[in-house]
């Protein structure tokens, strides 16, 4: 299995000067949006939209592969159903003429809108443009290009495939005792990618402060220090169940649709909501359900084939509905992986130079497979996690534009005080209990954690109240 890893070693290599070649073909993005898309249902000549509404290729891959393949006939056997074989394309007839394309020596030398389709295509590709570009490449819209609010994802997970791949090669230099200058060289590129790799993943952050500043998401409120705010809310999680039925009847007279007051118990219920709202596109296709009824062995061989291809990758693992999951595998994979990487940690790559361990030639390779793997699996959890946080942040901002926001705050509001009318024995239990830890009239000074406090008094309310079963919330 390691042994796939290592096929792609030098496909994104050092920036050597050969001579520059013409790509044999050209894909442009109206020719992409001729197909219907296979993750999001996107129909012909429509664009795949995020829940922002603005054209992304971090979800919707497929598209663009699938739209290969078929132009160019090339295997349309999913990544994870296809055997790992080892074979040049058969030449044809004709003088150059090969089933598959040469691979560019130096692709950021192409014009750029060429550029531009052959680093949506291709990611190794990709990783070369972006090596290029950390390690000092200038071109007129090149970081526009590449570190866009449309690519900048895509990039960042060049970015980490590059400098794993540059500190695997410089350790198997470095432990063989061999090639000095070339290890210092391949050092000197893992350094410059790491610096551009930080530098992208602090702009995705800004970025993603902006947006949710904007929408009123961020800062979040802070902790009420308010003893009747905090005595209500208490009482509303020790009662939970009448409370969301006080919500949904409020809201219902409010004119707020059924389907927006669902009570949310997972993520999975959030994402579904979503999708049911038109909130989500990403419909649950015949090899989605697929994925979602595998068992854990099943769903282990499709991550770890998805790993092990850099550019033809299993999009359905990117749906909302599985990326929990696909991302708690990696992690549980990555401990597996970690003694045989000889890695101490799951966090990151540790750098095997520094304890200076001799090994030989065989233990070198057997080793270098095995790092390939783990590291394979970092950038997937890595790639997985910016997917999560996307996805959040967007069902997020969906939930706020929907006109029903509003007057579901306003219900649950009023829900509150219903509770309140309801069980004021409760609420005075809960009242004198914070009394003790007021400053001033009105206000808290809490000195002990408020999870421990609040546990403590559902505890007594529980006591409180022998007739009725313990509290959702406590129990």
């Amino acid at each position: 299995m390691c042994s796939s890893f290592d096929d792609s070693e030098r496909a994104d290599g050092a920036l050597d000067a050969s001579p520059v070649r013409r790509v044999l073909w050209n894909v442009r993005s109206c020719e992409v949006a001729s197909i219907v898309c296979p993750t999001c249902g996107a129909a012909r000549h429509a664009v795949c939209r995020t829940l922002w509404d603005r054209p992304t290729t971090a979800l919707h891959r497929g598209r663009t592969l699938r739209y290969v393949k078929m132009r160019f006939a090339l295997d349309l056997i999913e990544p994870h159903e296809r055997p790992v074989r080892h074979r040049a394309g058969p030449v044809l007839s004709g003088v150059g003429l090969k089933t598959t394309r040469a691979p560019h020596a130096q692709p950021w030398r192409l014009p750029m809108p060429e550029l531009a389709d052959l680093v949506s295509v291709s990611f190794l590709d990709l990783a070369k443009v972006v090596t290029a570009h950390a390690c000092g490449l200038q071109r007129t819209g090149l970081d526009e290009l590449l570190f866009g609010p449309d690519r900048i994802q895509q990039s960042i997970d060049a970015l980490t495939y590059a400098m794993h791949d540059r500190q695997i090669r410089r350790e198997v230099l470095v432990l063989s005792g061999v090639h000095r200058e070339e290890a210092e060289a391949l050092a000197a590129q893992e350094r410059a990618v790491r610096e551009r790799l930080r530098d992208a993943e602090r702009c995705l952050k800004e970025q993603r402060i902006a947006d949710l500043t904007h929408a009123g998401v961020l800062p979040f409120p802070a902790a009420t220090d308010d003893p009747r705010r905090l005595a209500r809310s208490w009482l509303g999680r020790y009662l939970p169940h009448e409370k969301e039925e006080l919500v949904r009847r409020m809201a219902a007279d409010a004119g707020v649709p059924p389907s927006a007051t669902v009570h949310i118990r997972s993520i999975s219920q959030k994402v579904t909501r979503c999708i049911d709202n038109g909130w989500l596109l990403a419909p649950v296709t015949g090899p989605v359900r697929e994925l979602l009824e595998l068992d854990g062995p099943a769903f282990r061989g499709r991550v770890v084939a998805d790993a092990a291809q850099q550019d033809a990758r299993d999009d359905a693992l990117c749906h909302p509905l599985v990326l929990n999951r696909w991302r708690d595998q990696l992690t549980e994979f990555l401990a597996e992986a970690a003694p045989r990487a000889d890695n101490p940690h799951i966090r990151h790559l540790h750098d095997l130079t520094l304890t200076r361990q001799p090994r030989n030639a065989t233990q070198l390779n057997h080793l270098r497979g095995h790092r390939r793997l783990f590291a394979a699996l970092l950038q997937r959890r890595a790639e997985s996690i910016r997917l999560i946080t996307t996805l959040n942040d967007g069902m997020s901002l969906a939930e706020r534009r929907d006109p029903s926001y509003e007057l579901l705050k306003e219900a649950g509001d009023h829900a509150y005080d219903e509770l309140v009318r309801r069980h004021p024995d409760l609420y005075r239990h809960i009242r004198t209990r914070l009394a003790r830890y007021e400053s001033r009239y009105g206000r808290l000074e809490l000195t002990v954690p408020r999870g421990h406090l609040r546990a403590r008094v559902y505890e007594e309310l529980d006591r409180m109240r022998p007739a009725h079963p313990v509290s959702p919330a406590h129990g």
